[in-house]
């Protein structure tokens, strides 16, 4: 399973809008605002307790099969949190992200001590470096420039494409679900209290599908160092508008 591949879609999208900074953004104020109310931030509303979840039977079934409905009910999913750590070309990575319905998205990826920001609300695609990541690749006028802000760009945006496809779960998950090799079933274990099958490759990373309720993705095990986890099933989560005080239209750093 591509565990390799998720943050590298944001920080290669991240890296792509630094290189025009230093013209700085048009207009007297220097920075466009766009409409927003509220804090950029994920607020999770639990549900209150609901009955134990009976077996759903999906370890009985094929291992593609079991592939197949964990793809589904992923998509499906109204609610969900990833988040994990791996490595990417010997670089440790973290991220926490949450999703809500389509299209709506909202998360931090982390590397040698730098952190991007995402929100996506529709088709706004908003993204913000904290400074030592705006140091790293835009020195001290970076920093000046974008301390603080979002950049807001669109999912027409085709130098953001892959990062609009990371931020929708109808293009994402079912890509990150996509084996590398023939699919395979492996041992039942109980993965954060919820019991599950291992779906393998190959290639040694495994694929947890709880085995009650629905078939759920619960975990994606590359390895030591390399893991993925999905909660937070019918957690009712808001996304927000970054404050317009606090967005910088990416057009205005194209000039």
């Amino acid at each position: 399973m591509r565990i390799h591949s998720v943050p590298v879609l944001v920080i290669a999208a991240a890296l792509a809008f630094m290189p025009v900074t230093a013209c700085g953004p048009s207009g007297d104020d220097g920075a466009k605002r766009t409409s927003g109310t509220a804090s950029p931030a994920a607020t999770a509303r639990t549900a209150a307790p609901s009955p134990a979840p009976s077996a759903n039977g999906v370890e009985k079934l094929p291992a593609t099969e079991i592939l197949s409905r964990a793809r589904k009910a992923m998509v499906a999913a109204r609610n969900v949190r990833l988040h994990g750590t791996f490595q990417d070309e010997g670089k440790a990575m973290a991220l926490d992200f949450r999703y809500a319905g389509p299209k709506r998205a909202v998360g931090d990826v982390t590397m040698g001590g730098q952190r991007i920001s995402l929100v996506r609300i529709g088709r706004s695609i908003y993204l913000k470096g904290d400074d030592a990541f705006l140091r790293s690749v835009g020195g001290k006028g970076a920093v000046q420039l974008l301390a603080g802000k979002y950049l807001r760009t669109t999912s027409k945006d085709e130098g953001f494409a892959e990062l609009a496809a990371f931020s929708d779960p109808a293009k994402f998950f079912p890509e990150l679900l996509t084996p590398d090799g023939t699919v395979s079933k492996g041992k039942q274990e109980v993965i954060a209290g919820t019991p599950a099958i291992a779906l393998e490759d190959g290639t040694g990373g495994k694929l947890y599908v709880a085995t009650r309720g629905e078939p759920h993705v619960l975990r994606l095990d590359g390895g030591p160092g390399n893991r993925l986890d999905f909660d937070g099933y019918g957690t009712a989560v808001a996304i927000t508008t970054p404050p317009a005080a606090q967005v910088v239209d990416i057009s205005e750093l194209k000039h």
